[in-house]
């Protein structure tokens, strides 16, 4: 099924990014007589839209001409308009869906990589102690205070860390495969 898209908001978004056509052609995945023909008739099939929704990283309703439908359909039959007209709202969802599923896949990489970092600085600080104390730079009170005082701060960032997690997992779903 074709769908009508506004060829000069198209034409509008390429050129506020520098991009000749084989340029959107290459970053698209479609072919450059693909492209071409969508900016000359402003129809283009639903898989087209997709992908170009998805390079200029819009909503692809935003593609959208006011005439959603081409006259490609029968004008008696109105399933056809019906499943055109939600078409673009599925391809919207899917496309959302895996922009949500990559933030996701970010947000859990850098909390990791957060809970790492707290984690070897907190076992440098244990080794600085411990040597320390070992060494006798530093007198039996002063390293009970800081001992405990760096476990506390282990502890409240292993709580923050298991806090958080646990909101991501419920804000992504427990069927997710993020976690």
């Amino acid at each position: 099924m074709q769908l009508k898209i506004n060829a000069n908001k198209l034409k509008q978004l390429r050129e506020s990014r520098c991009w000749s056509q084989q340029q959107l052609a290459d970053m698209s995945g479609l072919s450059l007589r693909t492209v071409q023909r969508i900016e000359a008739k402003s129809v283009a099939s639903q898989e087209s839209v997709k992908c170009l929704g998805a390079v200029f990283d819009i909503a692809i309703s935003e593609l959208f001409a006011d005439d959603v439908l081409t006259d490609n359909p029968a004008p008696d039959s109105s399933q056809p308009d019906k499943e055109a007209l939600s078409a673009p709202s599925s391809i919207e969802n899917d496309h959302n869906k895996s922009l949500q599923t990559e933030q996701g896949k970010l947000e859990i990489r850098k909390l990791h990589i957060a809970f790492w970092i707290v984690l070897a600085s907190h076992l440098f600080g244990f080794y600085g102690i411990f040597s320390a104390f070992g060494e006798q730079r530093i007198d039996e009170s002063t390293f009970q205070l800081l001992k405990n005082t760096v476990s506390i701060a282990l502890v409240i960032s292993a709580i923050v860390y298991f806090f958080k997690h646990n909101r991501l997992k419920k804000k992504y779903g427990p069927g997710s495969s993020l976690l």
